[in-house]
């Protein structure tokens, strides 16, 4: 079987990794021919983050530079899906006269999406870019779905959507659990604790969230420290704040110097679809955790049992002050989601399902008249 994957963007870029490339050691084992073609490279990932900035025009060389990217790896795609069985596109949304072409390709197509991204996030000041973003997916992803046998997607708030397109597979994460480790943290005190968060620019503004929280927290345990991965921490008074770079080499290490796991999220519609990848980090690495009870995180974390939901400021203070009291807690919580994440979100478990997907997609294909 040959595969021509498309992906929005390099290996460095977590949604890509997840979705697409970490699979592709184990199709080679298996048999399977496998291309690809990246829309965004590796060294756009650092271009990717004038995205973050308040001003529009600000963004327009990037998004220029991303938009012919998308219409030449469009028309590459079409050319290459000649020679394909199978067609794998990861949450690119090509413009219509490509959607045309690729309408015609003689093998199957599966679309990828791990976003609502039939949505934007949600901002205060709403600026005629995310509306133009969002009136493009709202009529690009329906086109991109409607060429699909398949859609893989990464929870049930994206599944509801495509449901009404075509056929539906929904892989959460998954994560190689081989690239992670428990470490034994029992033996530090509470004083010395270290909450920990990872992610980008992009998802920082959720940490204001329990900003008053952490200020609390501060006054009850005068040492301990708030440690964020792929961002700059807000400033939180009266707490040690610490902020380093995010490095896939450094990306394991960084995890282990954590105790407890944050993952604060608001409640709208562009939130609910998120994937709660940062959770699977921290529960692959043996961390308990702390969440907003928002989508996808629901279904991971068992409330009470590998972690905590904390749905407003006092339950966040609270469940954190728990777990900062409690070595034990935190060991037996860290325990239970490894082994959580291992038993139901881990890649060996699911690119077993995956290579299925693919087969099963082909099959149907060379079974139809």
């Amino acid at each position: 079987m040959r595969v021509l994957f498309v992906t929005q963007y390099g290996a460095l870029a977590a949604s890509s990794r997840t979705r697409v490339f970490q699979y592709l050691p184990y199709l080679l084992q298996c048999g399977v021919e496998s291309s690809v073609i990246t829309v965004l490279p590796d060294r756009a990932i650092a271009g990717s983050q004038i995205v973050v900035t308040d001003n529009p025009l600000g963004k327009l060389p990037y998004y220029a530079w991303a938009t012919w990217r998308t219409l030449s790896s469009g028309l590459l795609a079409w050319w290459r899906s000649r020679s394909a069985d199978l067609l794998f596109i990861q949450k690119v949304i090509f413009p219509g006269p490509v959607r045309w072409l690729l309408s015609r390709c003689r093998c199957p197509i599966v679309y990828d999406f791990d976003d609502a991204i039939f949505t934007t996030e949600v901002r205060e000041a709403r600026s005629w870019l995310a509306t133009w973003k969002e009136r493009r997916n709202a009529r690009g992803l329906p086109g991109m779905l409607k060429l699909a046998a398949v859609a893989v997607v990464e929870n049930e708030y994206t599944a509801d959507f495509a449901r009404s397109y075509c056929e539906v597979a929904t892989i959460t994460g998954p994560i190689d659990t081989e690239l992670y480790s428990i470490c034994d943290r029992t033996r530090r005190k509470p004083e010395a604790v270290v909450l920990g968060w990872i992610g980008s620019a992009t998802s920082r503004q959720y940490l204001e969230l329990i900003r008053g929280p952490l200020h609390q927290l501060s006054k009850r345990f005068p040492n301990l420290r708030l440690r964020v991965v792929g961002a700059e921490s807000p400033p939180v008074e009266g707490l040690q704040v610490e902020s380093k770079d995010w490095s896939l080499e450094e990306e394991e290490e960084d995890l282990r110097g954590f105790d407890i796991g944050l993952m604060p999220i608001a409640d709208d519609p562009w939130t609910r679809g998120k994937g709660g990848y940062k959770l699977l980090q921290y529960m692959a690495t043996g961390l308990p955790v702390v969440t907003s009870p928002v989508g996808v995180n629901r279904q991971i974390v068992r409330d009470g049992e590998s972690g905590f939901w904390a749905r407003s400021p006092g339950e966040w203070e609270e469940r954190l002050a728990t777990l900062i009291e409690n070595p034990g807690l935190r060991h037996e919580m860290g325990r239970r989601g490894r082994a959580t994440v291992e038993k139901e979100y881990a890649l060996a478990v699911q690119q077993k399902r995956f290579l299925g997907i693919l087969k099963g997609v082909c099959s149907s294909q060379r079974a139809s008249p």
